[in-house]
């Protein structure tokens, strides 16, 4: 019994089955704290880091419904991968729009031709979920450069990506604080292999087992003119940029929703239950379930202008809806599957951790309904 279709990928995409395989290789092995080095060098040679960079600088230029699809296809696999990916295009999205000519130049085509890794490092110790309040500084150099100091905390893809957009304060005062970042933060292009920069090890996560996320410490960074991407002003508005072309961690959820029942159906099959009325039912009610959240990461990308509040509301629904289908999974599973090395543990824990992800659910509402006395 097939109810629901195949996952959505991105057909003839170069190196993406590749990707995959090395993925499925290691399905069941979550130690470590990051992707094994053969992953890597397999996401590195793929074009999937530069599906969304623009065609004129060696990129893809795919449209962002076809970047969601494949953010799901990595994620049912190893969702630890789908979001180093996904984070990856979130920073690609903001130096498109956001960076200089020549900034464009230098970082997408270093993606596009080099495989170059991007994340992005907003979280501190003590500092809230919304950004608000980070002791991160960079300060003004008399050589026109800027200095750096301070230390990252769940910066997901530490020590694995080459390259950091690093979120700090510019001194002056906030004009307009939002619900994610302050007007006097700015934002740095981060380069790991300079003097200054230090992964300082990853974290012993529930979920997001293989995701990298760790600390980076920065200690008299010495940055350039021009790796500033934003100096103040407009920090808010590039934090939140990638929501706004509808690049969405509800495609993360989906791809751990889509594996948490392709796990039931195959349980089903080895226990020869897929004939049992009451088996069928508990199938239907995930399979309704798993197309409510294709529905919404689908929706996410079809609004003309302004996508914020769909792929914002997309990723509520899919992350909080794939909890629910792993749980189910794990019902029809039986007690087994609560264990800590079965695959639907790991697939809920996966899950619940796209509700913590940045900006967290809670935060995610704020800023959907902020709005809503306005209209």
């Amino acid at each position: 019994m097939e109810l629901s279709p195949p996952p959505p990928t991105s057909p003839g995409l170069p190196g993406l089955d590749e990707l995959l395989a090395a993925l499925r290789a290691e399905a069941d092995d979550d130690s470590g704290g990051r992707p094994s080095d053969a992953v890597l060098d397999a996401l590195r040679r793929s074009s999937v880091l530069s599906l969304p960079v623009p065609t004129e600088y060696a990129g893809l230029g795919a449209d962002w419904r076809d970047v969601n699809a494949v953010i799901t296809a990595l994620s049912q696999v190893d969702a630890s991968v789908g979001i180093i990916v996904f984070l990856h295009y979130a920073a690609v999205s903001r130096i498109a729009a956001y960076g200089s000519e020549e900034q464009r130049k230098k970082l997408l085509t270093s993606v596009s031709h080099d495989g170059r890794i991007f994340a992005s490092s907003w979280s501190e110790p003590g500092a809230d979920a919304a950004k608000q309040n980070i002791a991160t500084s960079a300060e003004r150099r008399p050589d026109g450069g800027w200095e750096l100091n301070g230390a990252k905390t769940f910066t997901t893809g530490a020590g694995v990506a080459d390259l950091y957009l690093v979120l700090a304060r510019t001194g002056g005062e906030d004009q307009a604080s939002g619900s994610y970042g302050r007007t006097d933060q700015g934002i740095f292009v981060v380069d790991s292999t300079r003097p200054g920069f230090t992964a300082d090890g990853v974290l012993d996560l529930s979920g997001m087992r293989r995701s990298a996320t760790g600390l980076i410490r920065l200690d008299g960074y010495l940055a350039e003119e021009g790796d500033v991407l934003i100096r103040s002003g407009d920090t808010p508005a590039v934090i939140g940029h990638p929501h706004t072309l509808g690049l969405t961690l509800g495609a993360v959820a989906l791809g751990v929703a889509e594996a948490a029942r392709g796990i039931a159906i195959e349980l089903g099959r080895r226990r020869s239950m897929l004939d049992s009325p009451i088996y069928r039912h508990h199938v239907f009610e995930l399979d309704s379930r798993l197309a409510a959240v294709r529905g919404v990461v689908e929706a996410a990308t079809a609004a003309p202008a302004d996508r914020s509040a769909a792929a914002l509301t997309a990723k509520v629904f899919a992350s909080e809806t794939a909890e629910a289908i792993c749980r189910g999974a794990q019902e029809l599973a039986g007690s087994t599957a609560f264990s800590r090395g079965h695959a639907l543990n790991r697939l809920a824990q996966d899950a619940r951790a796209v509700t913590l992800m940045g900006p967290p659910n809670y935060l995610c509402r704020e800023m959907v309904t902020a709005r809503l006395g306005t209209l």
